[in-house]
């Protein structure tokens, strides 16, 4: 069976690496990108069973990632990762499509 692939989106590259350890280490296929930019260029070369994405990066933020994502493949499952989480993004994020909202720090469980 296939392994499952992950994209991790973070401008943080030890944010970027951290995930990429805890998720490869599980069996998980995972690809890294430094910015919503890169992320979509990734999207558009291959499928990815689910994409997490901090919320506040330069440039494109995770919203806006989570509304190209959708836009352009609604199959995707989308998580935002955040460190200054507030309601107000919350609920964009969930009314945008996004899966969870997670408050960073998290636990790798």
């Amino acid at each position: 069976m296939a392994r499952k692939s992950i994209l991790v989106v973070d401008d943080e590259k030890n944010q970027r690496e951290i995930l990429e350890t805890i998720l490869s280490g599980e069996g998980y296929d995972v690809t890294t990108a430094s910015s919503g930019e890169a992320a979509m260029k990734f999207v558009a070369d291959r499928h990815f069973d689910l994409v997490l994405t901090d919320l506040k990066m330069t440039g494109m933020s995770g919203l806006d990632l989570l509304k190209q994502l959708t836009d352009y493949d609604r199959s995707i499952i989308v998580i935002l990762l955040t460190a200054h989480g507030s309601v107000d993004s919350a609920v964009d994020a969930m009314r945008l499509g996004a899966f969870e909202y997670l408050q960073k720090p998290y636990d790798s469980e």
